[in-house]
């Protein structure tokens, strides 16, 4: 009987062991696994619907990877009626600095249109970049939604398109093949950046800006042509710069709008349920890829950086000040200059801290739960 209790009582306690870890899935795995929904019905049964998506990545990485399986559920879910055929390295057109063009022109149903790649054109819009603003993906692209749709989207659809969908990475760390332990060690090392706001978060540490295409950046890194590359943790592995880097320094740079756009005539040509499915379905991916691939794929990549030896070096408290302080400057000269252009930006930055607040008190599943149960008004026309 001691030995039957004995035995049951092993079994009760690895089963309490097993059980929270498969309690742990996250809704967004869930939803990737075909296990929650959204909650726009699929009311569509007419011809079958193929969407031309094109982009600047390669086929290989933890990005396409997460994109071929979100593309997945979206058939799968539709019985077969919406297909993604995806143009990666920018075989059907140039999805970098032309993501726009090529989409407005229907070269490309849909596909990337970076901002920060093509800034003519954009003011308001970089607000978001300021830098130490957001801390994850997850809550920063709720935040983005929301100010997109009040402040910027009139802008960004003067260049022919309509805003698909929109996440934003977590802030840019500084990767490099010389320490850099202190802030006074900065000073005059030449660092990638792409955009205003992100050659003054970079400037204002006392680095150069160093303005290179993303194809550039690896090569750029690797010759010299630059001594720091700033890059989100789930980038570095993606753009190779854990192959060079020796070290990586914690200064919470800048973040980067990934915005997708879609072609308006193709959009507005779509059936009614179609178009309500998927505009809501956008968000859905938009926040799946915040939480699977931007933060927790950014926990994985620091694990492995510190594997293969990549040196991580955090200031001290007066040098982190010394940060504080020169990134305060450039979110004040920021909002200025929008001010005295007559845009709204300090009622921006304001908004975005409060919506940081509200959303970052919410846990990843609330999140995503909100996602799932409701689109976020505004970010197309009649939407």
């Amino acid at each position: 009987m001691s030995m039957l209790r004995s035995a049951t009582a092993g079994a009760a306690l690895l089963l309490a062991a097993v059980m929270p870890a498969a309690a742990q899935k996250s809704l967004a795995q869930k939803y990737l696994d075909g296990e929650a929904k959204l909650s726009t019905p699929f009311n569509y049964d007419g011809p079958a619907i193929t969407l031309r998506y094109s982009t600047f990545l390669g086929k290989a990485g933890a990005t396409p990877e997460l994109y071929e399986k979100l593309w997945a559920r979206l058939k799968a879910d539709t019985n077969g009626k919406i297909t993604v055929q995806p143009f990666w390295s920018n075989s059907l057109a140039d999805a970098q600095t032309g993501g726009f063009e090529s989409v407005a022109s229907g070269i490309a149903d849909m596909g990337t249109c970076y901002t920060q790649l093509n800034p003519g054109g954009f003011d308001l819009h970089f607000g978001v970049q300021l830098p130490k603003m957001f801390t994850d993906s997850s809550t920063g692209s709720l935040v983005f939604n929301e100010v997109y749709a009040k402040y910027l989207r009139d802008v960004f659809e003067k260049r022919n398109v309509y805003l698909a969908r929109v996440g934003l990475t977590p802030p840019q760390q500084l990767l490099s093949k010389e320490p850099i332990r202190t802030f006074d060690e900065m000073k005059g090392k030449r660092a990638w950046s792409v955009g205003k706001v992100a050659n003054a978060a970079v400037a204002s540490l006392a680095l150069a800006p160093t303005s290179l295409k993303i194809s550039e950046l690896y090569p750029g890194f690797q010759s010299g042509v630059i001594d720091v590359a700033p890059m989100h943790d789930a980038g570095a592995p993606l753009f190779r710069l854990t192959d060079i880097a020796k070290y990586r320094t914690k200064v919470d740079l800048w973040t980067n709008p990934n915005e997708h756009c879609i072609n308006p005539k193709r959009w507005d040509g779509l059936p009614e349920p179609v178009k309500a499915y998927l505009y809501h379905w956008f968000q859905v991916w938009t926040q799946v890829e915040s939480q699977l691939y931007y933060d927790l794929e950014a926990g994985r990549a620091r694990e492995a950086m510190q594997k293969q030896g990549i040196q991580f070096i955090e200031f001290s408290d007066a040098d982190r000040a010394k940060v504080d302080a020169a990134y305060a400057g450039v979110v004040e000269a920021w909002v200025k200059e929008q001010e005295d252009a007559g845009r709204k930006g300090r009622a921006m930055v304001e908004e975005m801290r409060a919506l940081r607040t509200k959303y970052g008190a919410m846990t990843l599943d609330q999140r995503m739960q909100a996602v799932l149960d409701k689109p976020m008004p505004g970010l197309m026309p009649g939407r």
